[in-house]
């Protein structure tokens, strides 16, 4: 990308008097990156999910008996097709100005502080947490591989126990036998819970057959999980699969401080410390559970779990995550597209990933999602939405909501830590990114002329000889622009930036469209 700096050479006398010039290398220009990212979009993203963390922080949370606190947060907008990105977001975030020209230790100290809560940290990439429900899809090609039909029945009880330890479904609730693509419409945990227990007892339980299978474990890795997607961005962190090997490894690094401080009879945290010093290098029944919904010591980052979403979109085909999309040369006639590039495929047959597809539309329709879109105007017949919601448990904090989508466009994957529920934090914000992105209007109508980006972009901006670009015209707030004309304004005054220090006012605020969702799904309880 960088150019050359122009050299001229001249030649000179004894007295050091210039006599001529003996040789001049003009400079070169620098060539243009183009990125995959669409501004308008962006915009859009990163109000949303600023707006919907400021939402979140109005909802009670009965567990703690307090605000939710919804400190931090992320989406990821992909092509489903080619894993180049179209939007990503974190929150909290920052003003890029406060480098130029140098920064002052106050707002160095700001930027990298814990007050702040990390803002330099791109939560999209770096951030890692358990991921609830949204794993689900992980298990289920893990058990039907493990020679489990997926249309089942299992049951799907209230509670699973395993000697004294009750494992309670999501609000305690009970579907009765159903199949796999069931369990992931309503978000059963007990029919994983049941699943990953037989297959622990199979694999020989705490003393592991000499070739135990491991499928639940086997299949995540597989998915990419554990490992960096090969995003080309810096310091992307793996996130976690808490297998047998490292069970080991962790017991091995933490033992002694488990020893000191465990106690049999002490606090909840003293007990599991001394519970993990006597057989925390076991991959236990309780550990199994856990796992199998997402929990435990399980932890995933928004980029990979959009990857895999868009796998399932696409055939099954898990892509490298990109932003970079073209190199165009300066004078804009040398032209080195980066093409997108495979990883791997997911471990699943056709078939399988066709009834995972179809079971992921009905959450959409007619499981936890289906509040958040079909139950709300979404025009499922015209633009097919497939879902998984998940509200993931993490001990001395609120739960971290997760909503994970795709089209057979784009995948749009939101978390926010102690945000809530999946379909109740992230929900709205996810919706209104989609409507946004096909121009889809409350009543289910779309909008062609107010659809931002209804297909992935597939040409390149054009190059002028003087190296100049040829831009798509960009409204300075797109995020506003939308409400206003839902609203039927056209006032675009005030420049709202998303995520930033500034607040938007009760104007910029997508208050019409949630009062009227809410109003429409009347007193039906949120779901995972």
């Amino acid at each position: 990308l960088r150019g050359k700096a122009g050299v001229t050479r001249y030649e000179v006398d004894n007295l050091g008097r210039v006599i001529g010039q003996a040789k001049a290398d003009a400079a070169q220009a620098g060539s243009n990156l183009v990125t995959s990212i669409d501004a308008r979009v962006q915009r859009v993203a990163e109000y949303e999910l600023n707006d919907a963390m400021k939402q979140a922080r109005k909802e009670w949370d009965r567990n703690t008996n307090e605000p939710y606190k919804a400190d931090s947060g992320a989406v990821v907008v992909m092509e489903a097709k080619t894993g180049r990105i179209v939007a990503m977001a974190s929150n909290p975030t920052y003003d890029p100005n406060a480098w130029v020209g140098g920064i002052s230790a106050k707002d160095y100290t700001r930027l990298t502080g814990k007050s702040s809560n990390y803002p330099l940290l791109n939560r999209a990439i770096q951030g890692q947490s358990a991921p609830g429900s949204i794993f689900k899809v992980v298990p289920t090609a893990a058990a039907v591989n493990a020679g489990y039909s997926f249309n089942g029945p299992y049951q799907c009880s209230s509670s699973y126990s395993i000697g004294n330890q009750v494992f309670k479904n999501f609000e305690s609730k009970e579907h009765g036998p159903i199949s796999l693509g069931r369990a992931l419409e309503v978000s059963c945990d007990t029919v994983f819970y049941r699943l990953a227990h037989q297959e622990w007892k199979r694999d020989g339980g705490t003393k592991p057959k000499k070739n135990a299978k491991d499928w639940f474990y086997k299949t995540a890795h597989q998915f990419g999980l554990g490992a960096e997607t090969g995003i080309d961005l810096p310091n992307e962190v793996t996130g976690r699969i808490p297998d047998r090997q490292w069970k080991l490894n962790y017991w091995k690094a933490n033992k002694d401080a488990w020893c000191k401080y465990g106690k049999k009879d002490g606090s909840y945290a003293e007990k599991i410390a001394y519970e993990n010093c006597l057989e925390g290098n076991r991959l236990r029944a309780g550990d199994s559970v856990n796992y199998s919904i997402g929990q435990g010591d399980t932890l995933v980052t928004p980029i990979q779990m959009a990857t895999i979403y868009a796998a399932i979109s696409n055939g099954g085909t898990l892509y490298d995550p990109t932003v970079g999309k073209a190199i165009i040369s300066a004078d804009g006639k040398t032209v080195q597209e980066i093409k997108p590039k495979s990883h791997g495929k997911l471990p699943i047959s056709k078939k399988t990933l066709a009834e995972m597809d179809d079971a992921l539309a009905g959450v959409a329709t007619r499981g936890t999602a289906a509040w958040r879109f079909a139950d709300v105007g979404w025009p499922q017949d015209k633009i097919p939405m497939h879902a998984k919601t998940g509200t993931a448990e993490v001990y001395g904090k609120q739960t971290t909501s997760w909503f994970a989508t795709y089209t057979k466009d784009y995948t749009v994957v939101m978390t926010i830590s102690q945000g809530g529920t999946g379909s109740g934090a992230s929900g709205p914000a996810v919706r209104n990114i989609y409507d946004a992105l096909y121009g889809v209007s409350d009543d289910g109508t779309i909008d062609k002329k107010k659809a931002l980006l209804p297909k992935p972009q597939k040409s390149l901006p054009k190059v002028r000889t003087d190296g100049t670009i040829t831009s798509p015209k960009v409204s300075k707030d797109p995020a506003k622009e939308e409400r206003a004309r839902q609203k039927g304004k056209t006032d675009l005054d005030e420049q709202q930036l998303a995520g930033t220090v500034a607040t938007p006012t009760a104007e910029n605020r997508d208050t019409r469209r949630r009062r009227q969702r809410s109003r429409r799904r009347g007193s039906r309880r949120m779901l995972t």
